[in-house]
C-alpha cells in the first residue's frame, strides 16, 4: 500500500518543490490547502524512508514492522540533523560574547578613534566629518577624531589654530535621530520640533566655524597615540552568524562597553522542509529557526548605543542660530575680504534645505552663484530648491556657473533650470547667453538651450535652420540633442517660425528622415508643425497613414498631444 501512496505524493513532492508560489496560492484561497501543500514534501521523505527500512525489520506483521520502520525514520530524522545542528548552535554561542554595560557611563577624552564599515550602496561617499564625527568633537576634552572607513582613514581636529584642510561638517544633525530613539517622541509635533533643532544645529557649526573654530581634516594619527577605540562591525557573509556590534577600548586595548545583536539560522532538531516567503520569493528550505541573543524586535543602531555608552549630552543650539547664520552670510557675500572659513557658510546654508528653498531664498541664492570664490553649488542646489520655484533671479548666476562647470551633471543641471524658465525671459540675451547658444553644437548639455531662442521671436528662425543644417550629417548621437532643442523652439515660436514649414516638411519626407531615429521623435515633429500653422490632416505621417481612418486617429494623436503641451505652458508661464 505505501508503494501506491508514495508514487501520487512523489509527484507532488516535485510540483510544490518545483514550483513554490503554488503554495502561497494555496494559503491566499484557502488556508487548509496550503498547509496540505507545504507538509507534503516532509510527508513524503518520511513515507519514503519508511518504505526503505521495512524490509529489514525482521516483523512478519505488515503493520507492526511499518510502524517500527516509521519510528526508525523518524529517529533516522533526528540523528541527520544532529551533527549539522550541534555546529550551527556552536557557531551561534561563539559569535553570542556577553554584552557588557557600561557603568558608569564612559567619558571619552583625548584623541578618540571610530571605526566604521563603509556604508553599502552603489557608490561610497569621500571621507567627512559626519554625526558622529561632530558630536564627539564638541565633547569637553576630546582633542580628534580619527575616522577609519574601510581602506580611508582621516583625523579631524575643531580649533581656532588647528591645523590640516578646511572642510565643513557632513549632517551633524543627524545625531538627533538617536536622541529621539533614545527619547522616543511620537507624533507630527516632534518631528518638527527635531526638524527645527537639526536646522539650528547645522547653523550654529557654520557660525563657529565662520567666527573661527575651524574643522580640520589630516593625515591619520598613529595608533600609539590613540585614547579611545568605538568599533563597530556589520557582519554578513553567506552560512555565518549576522553580527552587529558596537565596542568601546581604551588605548590598552580593554572592552569597556559592548552592545551586540548577534542572528544566526539554526536547524531544527528533527529533519522537515519548511517554507518561507511570498509570491515574489517563495521557497522550501531546510526545517530551522532564527536564534538571537537579544528580545524579538530590538532594533540595533549603533549611533543610540554609543550614545548610551557614553553618556553624550543632547545638542542644545541658540534658537536664532538660523536667523543669525542668514545675516552673517549675507554681510559675507558683500565682503571682499572674507576668509575661507567665512565663505564656508554659503554651502552649509544651502545644506540646511530639502526642498524647500523658494522665493524668499533666492535672492541669497543669486549671491552665491555669482560669487566666484565659492565653489560650485549645483548638487547642493538640486536638494535646496522647491519645485516649480521662480528662478529668473538666479539666470545670471546660473550662465555663468554653466561655463565655468566641468562637470557634465552640473551643465546639465544648470541648463535645465535656465530652460525653465518663465517665456520671454530671454528675449534679451545676454553675453554669457549667447556663449551657451554658441556652443550648442560643440557642448551636449549646452543644445537644450536652444529652445529658448524662441524668445527672441521670428529674427532667430534662421538661426536655428542654420544651426539645425550644421549637424544633419553628424551621426544620431552627436545630433540628437541639438534636433531637439531645435524642435523645442519651433515648438514655442509656433506660427511665427512659419517660413521653416518647407524646409522641415522635406526633411520629415525623407525616407530615414535626419531629424527622427523613433516613433516618439517623429510624433514630437509632427506636434511642432501643427504648432507651426500645418493642418493635422496635412502633416506629414508618411507610412503611418494608408487610409482614412489612419488620418484622422492620427490627427486626433497630434491634436491630443499639441492640446497638452500648450495646457503645460500655460501652467508654467
Amino acid at each position: 500500500m505505501l508503494k501506491y501512496l508514495l508514487i501520487p505524493l512523489g509527484v507532488l513532492s516535485a510540483i510544490v518543490l518545483a514550483a513554490p508560489d503554488l503554495v502561497v496560492l494555496g494559503y491566499f484561497f484557502l488556508i487548509l490547502p496550503g498547509l496540505i501543500l507545504t507538509v507534503i514534501p516532509t510527508v513524503f521523505v518520511y513515507l519514503l524512508a519508511t518504505f526503505l527500512i521495512r524490509p529489514f525489520v525482521p516483523m512478519s506483521s505488515r503493520i507492526g514492522s511499518t510502524a517500527i520502520a516509521f519510528g526508525l525514520a523518524i529517529a533516522l530524522g533526528f540523528l541527520v540533523m544532529l551533527p549539522w545542528r550541534m555546529t550551527e548552535l556552536r557557531r551561534f554561542q561563539q559569535a553570542a560574547i556577553p554584552d557588557i554595560v557600561a557603568t558608569p557611563a564612559i567619558r571619552l577624552s583625548g584623541n578618540v578613534l571610530v571605526d566604521f564599515p563603509p556604508e553599502r550602496g552603489p557608490a561610497s561617499k569621500e571621507m567627512s566629518c559626519d554625526h558622529r564625527c561632530t558630536i564627539l568633537l564638541d565633547l569637553p576634552g576630546v582633542q580628534s577624531v580619527t575616522k577609519i572607513s574601510g581602506d580611508n582613514a582621516k583625523t579631524y581636529r575643531c580649533g581656532a589654530d588647528e591645523f590640516g584642510t578646511l572642510v565643513r561638517p557632513d549632517q551633524p544633525q543627524k545625531i538627533l535621530d538617536a536622541f529621539g530613539k533614545l527619547s522616543r517622541p511620537h507624533g507630527a509635533g516632534a518631528f518638527e520640533a527635531r526638524k527645527r533643532l537639526g536646522r539650528a544645529l547645522q547653523a550654529d557649526w557654520a557660525l563657529r566655524i565662520a567666527q573661527g573654530e575651524t574643522l580640520r581634516e589630516d593625515t591619520p594619527l598613529g595608533t600609539d597615540r590613540i585614547d579611545w577605540r568605538v568599533v563597530y562591525q556589520d557582519v554578513r557573509q553567506p552560512g555565518e552568524p549576522r553580527i552587529k556590534r558596537l565596542e568601546i577600548c581604551d588605548s590598552h586595548g580593554t572592552v569597556k562597553a559592548r552592545r551586540s545583536l548577534v542572528k544566526h539560522r539554526v536547524p531544527s532538531p528533527f529533519f522537515y522542509f519548511g517554507f518561507e516567503g511570498a509570491f515574489t520569493n517563495a521557497r522550501f528550505t531546510i526545517g530551522g529557526s532564527t536564534y538571537s541573543n537579544q528580545t524579538r524586535y530590538f532594533d540595533f543602531d549603533p549611533d543610540v548605543e554609543l550614545l548610551r555608552s557614553t553618556g553624550i549630552p543632547k545638542p542644545d543650539p541658540a534658537p536664532d542660530a538660523v536667523a543669525r547664520m542668514e545675516r552673517s552670510l549675507i554681510q559675507t557675500l558683500d565682503d571682499p575680504n572674507a576668509t575661507a572659513a567665512q565663505l564656508l557658510m554659503a554651502p552649509m546654508w544651502l545644506s540646511l534645505f530639502r526642498y524647500d528653498a523658494d522665493k524668499a531664498q533666492v535672492d541669497t541664492i543669486a549671491k552665491i552663484l555669482l560669487e566666484e570664490r565659492i565653489a560650485d553649488p549645483y548638487e547642493l542646489l538640486q536638494t535646496a530648491l522647491r519645485s516649480k520655484t521662480d528662478l529668473t533671479a538666479l539666470r545670471h548666476g546660473l550662465t555663468k556657473r554653466f561655463l565655468a562647470a566641468d562637470d557634465p551633471k552640473a551643465r546639465t543641471w544648470y541648463v535645465a533650470a535656465l530652460v525653465d524658465m518663465p517665456d520671454g525671459t530671454f528675449a534679451q540675451p545676454s553675453n554669457n547667453e549667447r556663449a551657451i547658444w554658441e556652443r550648442a553644437d560643440s557642448v551636449p548639455e549646452a543644445a537644450p538651450f536652444l529652445e529658448r531662442l524662441a524668445d527672441q521671436g521670428t529674427i532667430v528662425v534662421p538661426i536655428l535652420m542654420a544651426t539645425l543644417d550644421g549637424v544633419l550629417e553628424k551621426p544620431w548621437h552627436e545630433r540628437r540633442r541639438v534636433v531637439r532643442g531645435v524642435r523645442e523652439a519651433f515648438k514655442r515660436l509656433g506660427p511665427d517660425a512659419s517660413e521653416a514649414i518647407p524646409r522641415i516638411t522635406t526633411l520629415m519626407t525623407e525616407l530615414r528622415s535626419p531629424l527622427t531615429n523613433s516613433s516618439k521623435d517623429r510624433l514630437q515633429w509632427l506636434v511642432a508643425l501643427h504648432r507651426m500653422g500645418v493642418p493635422a490632416e496635412e502633416l506629414p505621417y508618411g507610412s503611418w497613414v494608408k487610409t482614412p481612418s489612419d488620418l484622422q486617429r492620427h490627427s486626433k494623436r497630434v491634436r491630443d498631444q499639441v492640446e497638452r503641451y500648450e495646457a503645460e505652458r500655460l501652467e508654467t508661464g
